[in-house]
């Protein structure tokens, strides 16, 4: 049974869902480890929502069955919101594997198998990967579906209850994992070949960064119990909104029909353009192909990260290597757009509960949120953008690097990564929140800008001090500490942080001698560092090879 070619291919397609074609075996084995700890966190979130949730639903034990009805819609909107969230992000983030490619065609249609097992396989491990996720996300936030379920014993109606709730949720992860299926389709069989990957990529990294930025207006699905009883205009545009009215419908609710027919024809329609895209390209698999690799562009027109060289050839060359590589591979352009995207999500939703009352003094809860959000932006984009420098390209390729390591040249390497983190970790963070900052704090915002230039700039030296490797060429092994720690560690850290700056940046704010002294201490600080790492870059070699904490590390006392 395990030697059949459908179970094999089946088990081919699902491990290269999860491998990306980035990572080696120790990197295979580490990403499971990484998956466990994810999961560990999963269940370790559901069951914090439902410690917050239980005093909601304590008071509602008490109170009538309608007030319970009233919010109960709102509360399993966000139960169902989640889990398409993540399957719909999960399937995006493959979105170009979702159907046999060039390369499947040109290996497999040479080898004794049929189309339907090629097509057959695939989905299978579409159908295993999409239920991972679904199980996974689902199982997390089990406790809380139970807690809201218990209030229908004041009805007598826990089962149906229970039932309803658990097949429009399915249904509202079905219809996620199908939307990105049929969206993916509609490109496979409109678009050119020659702009196949193109496309798909464009599609992808919009699909990501809107989802990381709808990420708040989820965790703010509680909260609208209000609407959903105005049946408020929003509610129609509103994916969730339809799956918990299909639930309500369930029940026997008939005001929420209209939802419930919105639920059920988006299901059915995505389903039916996904199921038409796979038998269009069974039938046309010669013709209708996902190329595995588009078009190379002309040399010319430099890309503006890449001009920030100036008269160093090695470092303006890895700069250039760095746009090049972010503009065409489809996997990186997803990693800084999400990780990105994700630092922005987190900060809309600050901003968006601000009070943008600007005749109120300077000490008042906007001046300090507008303090707050970039240093937040800068402190988790500074390791994105590290990580997304650190995930290789292509392994295979990196022996050019190997052949070509240059003594005079490696602190050029290393400046190169630091002036690439500097651009899209510190500097665009800051430009996008300066103009809200100059209209709240008027020409004050100057002294502040300068301040918190020079903590992203001191910050950066400080987490690249290490950094040995050419951008997208070293091995990388996710996952090197025990999850729960790291997550743990870094929220300490960035409470710490956060605090921090934000008193100093307030007291910038207030006195612009204090801005002038402390602009200037970090500057020095991070002057210190970029001159240490430059003379330790010198006396080490340049990393292709990623390492486990737990390795044993040569102590490296020769020059070379």
């Amino acid at each position: 049974m395990r030697d059949q070619p459908a179970v094999v291919l089946t088990r081919h397609f699902f491990t290269s869902l999860f491998d990306f074609g980035i990572l080696s075996d120790e990197g295979a084995e580490s990403l499971k480890r990484v998956l466990l700890g994810v999961l560990a966190l999963a269940i370790a979130g559901g069951l914090l929502l439902t410690r917050v949730f239980m005093a909601k639903y304590g008071m509602l034990a008490e109170a009538p069955p309608e007030a319970y009805a009233r919010e109960v819609v709102a509360d399993h909107a966000f139960l169902m919101a989640l889990p398409m969230w993540i399957v719909a992000g999960a399937m995006s983030l493959v979105g170009q594997s979702l159907f046999p490619d060039e390369t499947d065609f040109r290996i497999l249609m040479a080898e004794p198998l049929s189309r339907s097992v090629v097509f057959g396989a695939k989905l299978a491990a579409l159908l295993l990967f999409g239920g991972l996720f679904v199980v996974g996300s689902h199982v997390g936030l089990l406790p809380l579906a139970v807690l809201t379920l218990i209030g229908a014993a004041k009805t007598g109606s826990v089962v149906p209850a229970t039932m309803a709730f658990a097949a429009s949720s399915l249904a509202a992860s079905l219809f996620a994992a199908l939307g990105i299926v049929a969206m993916q389709g509609v490109l496979v069989l409109l678009a050119s070949r020659s702009r196949l990957l193109a496309f798909s990529g464009a599609v992808r990294i919009v699909v990501m960064g809107g989802l990381v930025l709808a990420l708040p207006l989820v965790t703010r699905l509680p909260a609208t119990a209000g609407a959903f009883e105005a049946n408020a205009w929003w509610l129609a545009w509103t994916p969730p909104a339809w799956f918990a009215g299909l639930e309500r419908w369930l029940l026997g609710d008939t005001t929420r029909g209209m939802l419930a027919a919105q639920a059920m024809a988006a299901t059915i329609g995505a389903g039916a353009i996904a199921v038409f895209a796979y038998v269009r390209l069974y039938r046309r698999f010669d013709r209708v192909t996902f190329q595995s690799a588009g078009r190379t562009r002309s040399p010319g027109g430099a890309p503006s990260i890449g001009r920030w060289g100036w008269g160093a050839p090695v470092r303006r060359a890895v700069l250039r290597f760095v746009s090049l590589t972010i503009q065409r591979s489809v996997l990186h352009q997803g990693l800084v757009v999400g990780l990105l995207a994700g630092t922005g999500g987190l900060v809309l939703n600050s901003l968006l509960s601000a009070n943008w009352r600007v005749d109120e003094p300077a000490g008042n809860a906007l001046v300090w949120t507008l303090l707050w959000a970039p240093m937040t932006m800068v402190f988790l984009a500074i390791p994105a953008i590290r990580l997304a420098l650190s995930v290789p390209m292509d392994l295979r390729a990196n022996w050019i690097f190997r052949m070509t390591e240059d003594v005079d040249g490696r602190a050029e390497v290393a400046d190169a990564s630091v002036r690439t983190v500097l651009a899209l970790a510190v500097a665009l963070p800051i430009a996008l929140i300066a103009p809200l900052q100059w209209w709240v704090m008027g020409d004050d915002c100057l002294a502040v800008l300068l301040v918190e230039a020079a903590i992203g700039w001191l910050l950066v030296e400080f987490l690249m001090a290490d950094w040995r490797r050419v951008p997208f060429t070293c091995s990388y092994i996710p996952g090197k500490g025990f999850v729960p720690q790291m997550c743990v560690k870094a929220f300490a850290s960035y409470v710490t942080f956060t605090f921090a700056t934000g008193l100093m940046l307030r007291a910038s704010l207030r006195h612009h001698a204090v801005a002038f002294v402390l602009a200037s201490g970090f500057g020095v600080a991070a002057g210190a560092l970029h001159i240490r790492r430059a003379r330790h870059a010198r006396q080490t070699s340049l990393l292709f090879e990623d390492q486990v904490p737990s390795d044993v590390t040569a102590l490296r006392l020769s020059a070379d």
